[in-house]
């Protein structure tokens, strides 16, 4: 189950289409950028991004699935990244994701 989630997780970006984004209310995304807390302020800022969040293509290299969590492994653009993916009740509640592109963006 958390595998499939988690492809759904990828596979919204590559569609370039955030309403297949399965968000847990309280979603909470953190990356080496900070962290963003809640639904809809993600999707705030993926609206906001959206030439960053959809300009590179996705090539998922592995999956490692548990019950309640997933670890993706693929690379984006030229640039390796993991995803730890925690589904709980068939929604992503958290993602923590693990890359480097370059230096933290003033926020």
């Amino acid at each position: 189950m958390s595998r499939e989630i988690a492809e759904s997780w990828l596979g919204a970006f590559q569609a370039k289409d955030i309403s297949l984004l399965q968000l847990a209310d309280d979603f909470l995304h953190t990356s080496p950028f900070g962290e963003v807390r809640g639904r809809e302020t993600y999707l705030d800022l993926i609206r906001a991004n959206e030439e960053a969040f959809f300009a590179n293509t996705i090539d998922v290299v592995d999956f490692v699935d548990g019950d309640d969590r997933c670890v993706v492994r693929y690379v984006v653009g030229e640039m390796a990244a993991t995803d730890w993916v925690y589904v709980r009740n068939g929604q992503i509640a958290e993602v923590h994701s693990y890359y480097h592109f370059g230096e933290k963006p003033t926020m």
